[in-house]
């Protein structure tokens, strides 16, 4: 299916993303450092929400049957009220629509961490202070804060 493939890729590209983080915050920051921690911190609420995506939609896969919706629908129209058919219908739309919103999500997540690798790497030296001011942070700031919308 093109979704799991889909899912797998953002995965790697995730990864990947996330130790290109780790390597450029080593290179600008110690450990200790209050700026590395904040960027950490903030990087590791990126990949929770990321995988808090990917587990959501793993679930939804796992209950949904595609196999079961095309065999209803492709079944003489007769055996079943068109009520049921467009309701089974309806419950895959809905599914196909989070399952893209999901991804979506996602994709979004990784977009920014891609801002924020972009402007770490640009950095000389920066006051820690102004760390929460740079639009990478300041998005993905926003994005996790959104998140407990979602848990409820």
């Amino acid at each position: 299916m093109r979704t799991i493939s889909t899912a797998l890729e953002q995965i790697a590209r995730l990864k990947k993303k996330k130790l290109a983080l780790e390597n450029v915050l080593e290179q600008r920051f110690d450990r200790g450092e209050l700026s590395f921690k904040k960027f950490a911190s903030v990087t590791e609420e990126a990949e929770k929400l990321f995988y808090l995506n990917v587990r959501s939609l793993l679930n939804r896969l796992h209950v949904f049957d595609e196999a079961e919706f095309s065999s209803m629908s492709g079944r003489k129209r007769s055996s079943f009220s068109s009520e049921l058919i467009q309701e089974k219908a309806a419950m895959y739309n809905d599914h196909l629509a989070f399952v893209k919103s999901s991804l979506s999500a996602n994709e979004e997540l990784l977009m920014k961490l891609d801002r924020l690798l972009l402007e770490i790497s640009r950095l000389d030296g920066i006051d820690p202070d102004d760390i929460d001011a740079m639009p990478g942070m300041q998005e993905l700031d926003s994005l996790i804060k959104q998140t407990k919308f979602y848990k409820q």
